[in-house]
């Protein structure tokens, strides 16, 4: 079964767990890392304590999990942000290119173009793959939730396999946006990248057949935001909507508000991303963060670290 997932670290995991679980549990390495409430160093018999804790639950992990007995050619990842910026492309182009470039740029490296050249390419090629496969009779299982990047990538695709008017069954897995943990605990998931190689087999129940009329329903979806081409697609009222670029503007105004006159760039970000689960990344915040600072509502106090990410600057602020 071919395998569809629209984040990289869903694919990193998904991969994994194909072969999660099968046959006996040989251990690892585990690494603990862990912090007293009191500001005390850890005894190092709590720090035995905690390592054999994690190494339990490492093998409980496997144990417990359920492999999807696919290989890793099955998996397909289309990392493409699809939520943010222009998408009047037919395929993916020139559009999607620079969208990616834009949102690249805050962490800026020697082959930045060969970045994103290589993210095009191997998502055209992906494209491609999961196309002829599907007509040639493969069923296709795509793994998508709320988070507006993956429903976007679910629209997405749904728009390029419905004109190929194949037969082969497509299966949708949509991650449930509340569960229950251990200990009376509820568990709160922003994507499928969130979710551990060991964890995947125990979703494929809540598998479900996509009709030609869902299919058709996505495809239509899709080209009406492709004709509203907003800067930002987001989701309203449980509904994935065309969106003006602004609209998450006050969650970074309140985290900035709460920040001493001059604060670090970057934990604006982590609070934004942290408490708030907008379903958008750290690079569309601070790319909104240099729109406040193109604007004079902050200013740059010390530029970051050559090579390093572009949020670790010092800001001030000036007029918020």
């Amino acid at each position: 079964m071919i395998e569809i997932v629209f984040g990289e670290n869903a694919y990193n995991s998904l991969i994994v767990a194909q072969n999660y679980g099968k046959g006996k549990y040989h251990g690892g390495a585990v690494s603990v890392f862990i912090k007293n409430t009191d500001g005390t160093e850890p005894t190092a018999k709590e720090i035995q304590a905690a390592q054999f804790q994690a190494e339990e639950n490492a093998r409980l992990e496997w144990e417990n999990a359920i492999p999807l007995n696919g290989k890793r050619e099955d998996v397909y990842c289309f990392d493409i942000a699809l939520s943010v910026g222009d998408i009047s492309d037919d395929g993916l182009g020139e559009q999607r290119k620079a969208v990616l470039r834009k949102m690249l740029s805050v962490c800026p490296t020697e082959d930045f173009e060969c970045q994103i050249e290589e993210i095009m390419k191997k998502s055209n090629a992906a494209l491609s793959s999961v196309k002829e496969r599907y007509t040639n009779g493969e069923e296709i299982r795509i793994w998508y939730s709320h988070n507006p990047d993956e429903l976007c990538g679910m629209n997405w695709l749904m728009a390029q396999l419905r004109p190929l008017n194949c037969p082969t069954v497509i299966y949708l897995v949509k991650l449930p946006i509340w569960e229950y943990g251990k200990e009376n605990t509820a568990i709160s998931r922003n994507a499928w990248g969130d979710i551990a190689p060991g964890e995947w087999g125990k979703y494929t129940s809540r598998q479900e057949e996509a009709r030609p009329a869902f299919i058709s329903a996505c495809a239509i979806k899709w080209r009406q935001l492709r004709e509203e081409n907003a800067p930002l697609r987001a989701m309203l009222n449980g509904q994935l909507q065309s969106v003006p670029e602004d609209i998450y503007d006050s969650f970074i105004f309140r985290e900035i508000a709460a920040q001493p006159e001059q604060f670090k760039m970057a934990s604006v970000i982590g609070n934004v991303l942290g408490k708030y689960q907008l379903g958008i990344g750290d690079a569309w915040v601070a790319n909104r963060i240099d729109t406040m600072i193109k604007y004079g509502m902050l200013e740059v106090v010390e530029d970051a670290p050559k090579d390093e990410l572009s949020y670790r600057r010092i800001l001030r602020k000036c007029r918020i």
